[in-house]
């Protein structure tokens, strides 16, 4: 093929420097073959009748007055290897993890044993219509209209291993343009996906978040992320994921937002359509006063308003959940007045006090936290 589009890793992956163009795909074997290249160990893996072949096309033509969401893409319950045609019309949910550390993890593993569990696609226009951002992997650029998704699909699971294949193929070509390498020498991980038509949007998201919901290496704040991509408008969600995204732990982001402990059940709450008490306050003033209580504590301690949080002891839950301790042995009517008294103690903290809290070790009879609660104790009682 000449259309010459760049292809290269997005998001956290340090490969930069490495482009690959359509053309250095087909040369590097990401097309795979004939229709006699089958993986029937691959089809025996998830369904006895599952018929197993090799790529065919992935688009179809728009019959007019049909709506795109309507007509499958592909044929279901077929094991298909990604092939060059089928990634240029492939799209990923903007908010889905892509991670350095696992991605290449799994870069390494796929190379040496294959691809061994399939990948799941879907009509990437009922992703559109499920309200996620979607986003071109191979320029980057975010889907602008529900006519962009026509034809295309998008990847429900199988994200990690769909960056780990860009990866190597860019690891690949930087091989080749070292001369390290010849095209016989080295070729990327077959990539291979099932199809699945899906035209309610509803469907595809309780899919979407049921596939994390079962990844076992999904975080609470990769929960958090998930929920966000379709309901932006939850402000104590928003607030809890912005204090992670700065630096500080699940935990400690909890206690910093909602004066409790956020745990995964709760995220996992929320995705089943629930309201769980942790992000439903009786106190409707309790995210401003809380973003308040929070804002104060990083001026306390020099950081910039966006500056990421990189003190341990902030970035912990110990100092949070002795402000959290405080808020709910207060009543709604008065922690208002408290959050002003916390916030002082911050703001006026000498250089000592900082240092005795970021120095704060276990004595033989109590823990660390304990030791620095007992400071902030003091703090608290002697500014007021």
């Amino acid at each position: 093929m000449n259309n010459e589009k760049n292809v290269s890793p997005q998001g956290e992956v340090n490969q930069s420097e490495v482009q690959v163009s359509n053309a250095e795909l087909a040369s590097v074997s990401m097309d795979m073959g004939s229709q006699n290249n089958a993986h029937a160990d691959l089809g025996e893996a998830h369904t006895d009748d599952m018929e197993v072949v090799a790529m065919m096309d992935a688009t179809t033509d728009v019959t007019p007055g049909v709506d795109q969401v309507q007509q499958p893409l592909m044929e279901e319950r077929v094991v298909y290897t990604l092939n060059e045609e089928t990634l240029q019309n492939t799209l990923v949910i903007a908010s889905n993890r892509r991670e350095e550390k696992q991605i290449k993890a799994k870069q390494k593993s796929c190379r040496e044993y294959g691809m061994i569990i399939p990948g799941l696609f879907t009509d990437a226009t009922v992703a559109y219509d499920a309200s996620y951002e979607l986003i071109n992997p191979l320029t980057g650029e975010t889907v602008k209209s529900r006519e962009e998704t026509y034809g295309k699909t998008v990847i429900a699971e199988g994200n990690t291993r769909f960056w780990a294949l860009l990866a190597e193929i860019a690891r690949i070509d930087a091989l080749k343009r070292k001369n390290k390498c010849d095209s016989d020498d080295e070729k990327p991980f077959e990539y291979t996906f099932t199809y699945r038509h899906i035209t309610d949007p509803k469907v595809f998201k309780n899919l979407y978040r049921h596939i994390n919901i079962d990844n076992v290496p999904t975080r609470t704040k990769d929960f958090a992320r998930d929920f966000l991509a379709t309901e932006r408008e939850n402000k104590f969600v928003t607030s809890y994921a912005n204090k992670i995204d700065r630096g500080l732990s699940p935990k400690g982001a909890g206690f910093a937002t909602s004066f409790k402990d956020v745990k995964k059940a709760d995220i996992e709450a929320l995705l089943a359509g629930k309201d769980p008490a942790v992000f439903n306050s009786s106190n409707k003033n309790d995210l401003e006063i809380s973003d308040m209580i929070y804002n104060g504590v990083l001026e306390g301690f020099a950081i910039e308003k966006g500056a990421p949080v990189k003190n341990k002891v902030l970035k912990g839950s110990f100092i949070w959940r002795w402000i959290a301790n405080k808020m709910n042995e207060t009543n709604e009517g008065d922690r208002l007045d408290l959050a002003v008294k916390v916030i002082s103690i911050f703001t006026s903290m000498s250089a000592q006090d900082s240092e005795r809290i970021n120095n704060a070790e276990k004595t033989e009879t109590q823990t660390r936290e304990q030791v620095i609660h007992a400071i902030l104790d003091g703090m608290y009682n002697k500014n007021n």
